[in-house]
């Protein structure tokens, strides 16, 4: 059996490296969804519902990978914005509005096992 705490990050995928957790992933959504505007930290953690604390985890990685950048300084707070001009960026909005279409569906077999069953919906 592998033991999967000795797995280093250099050893993830670049998606599991980018997106290293679910508070990454409301982050992005956050931004992808409020990309005119910059945001400091404080209304980051507002807006997602996730600690300040966990902000100021997580938006240096975002920076670091070039997905968020700090637009501006408002006395000492840092604002931060989509880099909308990042071709990843514009890749990932599309992968998120094409997921969006996707229906998911979970449901148990006579075994006990979960089987998913995806569909796009159809407009």
């Amino acid at each position: 059996m592998e033991d999967r705490s000795s797995t280093t990050t250099t050893d993830l995928g670049t998606l599991a490296r980018t997106i290293s957790s679910r508070a990454v992933a409301q982050i992005l959504d956050f931004f992808l969804d409020h990309k005119e505007f910059d945001y400091s930290p404080a209304e980051i953690a507002k807006k997602t519902g996730l600690s300040f604390r966990t902000i100021f985890r997580e938006l240096p990685m975002l920076e670091k990978y070039q997905l968020i950048y700090n637009s501006r300084k408002i006395g000492k707070t840092n604002m931060y914005r989509l880099n909308t001009d990042f071709r990843a960026v514009s890749l990932l909005e599309q992968f998120t509005l094409e997921m969006a279409q996707v229906k998911v569906d979970h449901h148990n077999d006579s075994k006990g096992k979960t089987e998913i069953n995806t569909n796009i919906i159809e407009e």
